[in-house]
């Protein structure tokens, strides 16, 4: 099945082929796919990451020849400026994007993508895996983000985004929706018996999970909701200071990190 590569800092994947259509999710620099379908203007993709399909505009499109040597995770916020070796013109790469053919030259760190390298312009040590045990500290990078339907950034993210890229940055993948993810890690019975890390996922009237956030502290969630944000989190949902109410119903709080 032929393959193609995100080259831009983003792309958006539509959930039908013309501009205007939802956005349901998106891509990142150095992200690749699967071409399932094609019109005049559209492609027709599944994300290799998640199995995510949608429609992305067929000029935003570029084969890949899946040369995945040196591939690293990009984790440097809030971004990481580099300069195209062939136009010598900047593209900011984000949080959570694929450093492919990742390595340190003579001339500095780089990447590739076919044969178009890129200079990173960022020191080696900044690199570096980032723990589990900081993902708490990751999640407050993104406070205040604005709430994106679909969105993978911390320039627009949804709730289901947000949790993904934050295990992503610790090394961990998890589906792209809160209804998938909430089928992954161990249950915990009791809110009080939660921690750093724990995803919370929420369902409607009708039982269906519409919302996850992540367990920041005792009795606190962070989450995307109209913006990212701390509210209280307990055995009935999450509760809004401001507001004065619950917001979210609690359906089941399940524990990723073991």
């Amino acid at each position: 099945m032929p393959k193609g590569i995100c080259n831009l800092s983003i792309i958006s994947i539509r959930f039908e082929p013309k501009s205007e259509s939802e956005l349901v999710s998106q891509l990142l620099f150095g992200e690749t796919y699967f071409i399932l379908d094609q019109t005049e203007n559209w492609i027709k993709i599944k994300t290799q990451l998640d199995d995510y399909t949608g429609w992305i505009s067929g000029n935003q499109f570029l084969a890949w020849d899946e040369n995945e040597k040196g591939q690293k995770l990009a984790t440097l916020f809030p971004y990481i400026k580099a300069i195209n070796q062939i136009t010598q013109t900047p593209l900011y790469i984000l949080p959570g994007s694929v450093l492919q053919q990742w390595e340190v030259t003579e001339n500095g760190i780089q990447c590739a993508i076919n044969s178009t390298k890129f200079l990173l312009i960022a020191n080696p040590e900044n690199f570096e895996q980032i723990p589990t045990n900081e993902i708490g500290k990751i999640a407050l990078d993104f406070l205040n983000s604005p709430y994106l339907w679909g969105g993978k950034t911390m320039w627009g993210i949804d709730c289901s985004g947000f949790s993904q890229l934050l295990y992503k940055l610790i090394g961990i993948q998890l589906p792209r929706d809160a209804y998938q993810q909430v089928k992954i890690g161990e249950q915990v019975d009791f809110v009080n018996k939660s921690k750093l890390g724990d995803l919370a996922f929420f369902d409607n009237e009708a039982g269906k999970i519409t919302h996850v956030g992540m367990v920041i502290g005792p009795g606190e969630i962070i989450h995307a909701s109209g913006k990212v944000r701390i509210d209280m989190l307990d055995s009935f949902g999450i509760f809004h200071s401001k507001l004065g109410k619950h917001t979210h119903k609690l359906r089941s709080i399940k524990r990723i990190l073991v």
